[in-house]
């Protein structure tokens, strides 16, 4: 994979999300369905910013993402009485704004996403005049702009595989697909990633790539 894959990856994409408390999503289920509607409020406080963040990633558009979260937890609340207690929330969650997401991507259509909307979730993340952060946002630009280039199919499979930190099982449970169709896709998004950043790599400055 090429570096500015790896410096999204490894260094920008993956820590950005918030670690999920193990029982906070249970406990403010059992307070909802014995009638506290406030702990709706904090179930979304737990688990918004990863799906924004996973609505953001797949859809390439921050207004678009908003509207997918808030569509998400429409859905997850008139759902929420067949969500076993016990079994992991935000994997239930993601499944929903996975569904969400491909159904706007659907009425969009297939439709360049411009960078800047890509950029406006992390805008002011650079340090003034940090050397090595500006490089490391011109890799993570060069890579979100690489994923927007991408199939839906593909770029959700790889969101869930190397940006959520998914195992291939897991994404294909939550795609409905068998987990060798969801390799074949990283597989395949991956090169394809590899191939969009050594080309803009390789471009004369000032030249069209």
């Amino acid at each position: 994979m090429c570096p500015a894959t790896e410096a999204v990856l490894m260094e920008g994409e993956l820590s950005s999300l918030p670690d999920a408390p193990v029982s906070g999503p249970d406990q403010a289920i059992r307070r909802l369905r014995a009638g506290d509607r406030e702990a709706f409020a904090d179930l979304m406080g737990l688990t918004e910013a990863r799906v924004l963040a996973l609505a953001w990633r797949i859809l390439g558009d921050r207004h678009l993402a908003e509207d997918a979260a808030q569509e998400t937890y429409l859905r997850a609340f008139r759902s929420l009485d067949h969500f076993r207690l016990g079994e992991p929330f935000e994997a239930w969650l993601i499944r929903i704004a996975v569904n969400v997401c491909r159904d706007l991507g659907r009425k969009r259509g297939q439709q360049p996403v411009a960078l800047a909307s890509l950029d406006g979730l992390e805008a002011g993340a650079t340090a003034p005049g940090a050397e090595e952060a500006v490089l490391l946002d011109q890799r993570r630009a060069l890579v979100r702009q690489a994923l927007a280039t991408l199939p839906q199919g593909e770029r959700v499979a790889l969101v869930l595989r190397d940006l959520e930190g998914l195992t291939s099982e897991e994404a294909a449970r939550i795609l409905g697909l068998r987990p060798a169709t969801v390799r074949s896709q990283v597989a395949s998004a991956r090169a394809k990633v590899q191939a969009h950043c050594a080309r803009r790599l390789a471009a004369p400055k000032g030249g069209r790539p």
